[in-house]
């Protein structure tokens, strides 16, 4: 009989997880320069956010901030849109299961990784240098956003597909586009409306920190109110996104309940 390397107990871990925790944690925020006393400190400002951010300029965020919300809506529904149906068929190339030409599925499933490596908040800065400011390059900056999370999770799906279809359809005489069409894409229709209904929620979230830096939308307005320390206009602002990206989701909910 094999005697198996007894695991040490599940007390005897707590035990030294908790102290080896305690001591990176250290290490670590010694490392970005905490400091309580300037923390304590500097504590003492909040009231310069706190202060007006519970007392809401509620007529003035209607009145200034309605176009720039929906402008928001329509750059999330626009980016969704095109960066997701851009994803749908580079996810069968940068899948093995639908593409079996390695140097094109290394190909395309870097270009994945490498579009999913850059944040969206470097792709807003350089489509606002390239195409100026405003909401086209916030749309452009959220097309790529969309690709690179479909991308990931459609091809990762494909990747676990059942293989018996396709290989049928190709048994039967269909081309290797055919039996993709015909036997893969049914298989993962319903994945990617689910997928594509979550990215556009992230896209109404991502399309708010987009405008921070000039390309369209809410953000933009709340960039310039908060240059101006005036909280009592970011605060409703806030509240109004908050009640769209609920209002958003229990659709999405909905809808996927409907579909799926």
């Amino acid at each position: 009989m094999i005697n198996l390397p007894k695991k040490p107990p599940p007390s005897l871990m707590v035990f030294l997880g908790i102290p080896a925790a305690f001591l990176f944690s250290y290490f670590c925020f010694s490392k970005v320069g905490f400091n309580l006393s300037d923390f304590r400190e500097n504590l003492q400002n909040r009231y310069i956010v706190t202060d007006p951010l519970f007392n809401p300029k509620w007529s003035w965020a209607i009145e200034n901030a309605s176009e720039a919300i929906i402008e928001t809506i329509q750059i999330a529904i626009l980016a969704s849109i095109v960066g997701c149906f851009i994803a749908l068929p580079l996810s069968f190339y940068a899948s093995q299961t639908t593409n079996q030409n390695k140097i094109s599925f290394f190909l395309y499933k870097s270009f994945l990784n490498l579009v999913r490596t850059i944040p969206d908040l470097f792709w807003a800065m350089m489509f606002t240098v390239a195409v100026g400011l405003g909401p086209f390059a916030g749309v452009l900056a959220l097309v790529m956003f969309s690709l690179a999370i479909m991308g990931k999770l459609l091809s990762e799906t494909i990747d676990s597909i059942d293989p018996g279809p396709l290989e049928a359809a190709k048994s039967s005489g269909a081309s290797h586009n055919q039996s993709v069409f015909t036997s893969a894409l049914p298989q993962v229709l319903p994945n990617f409306t689910a997928y594509f209904l979550y990215i556009f929620e992230l896209c109404i979230r991502a399309s708010v920190i987009l405008g921070l830096v000039g390309a369209g939308g809410v953000g933009r307005i709340i960039e310039t109110q908060r240059i101006f320390l005036r909280f009592d206009r970011i605060s409703p602002i806030i509240v109004l996104i908050l009640v769209v990206v609920i209002l958003i989701e229990q659709f999405s909910v909905w809808l996927r309940r409907r579909i799926l």
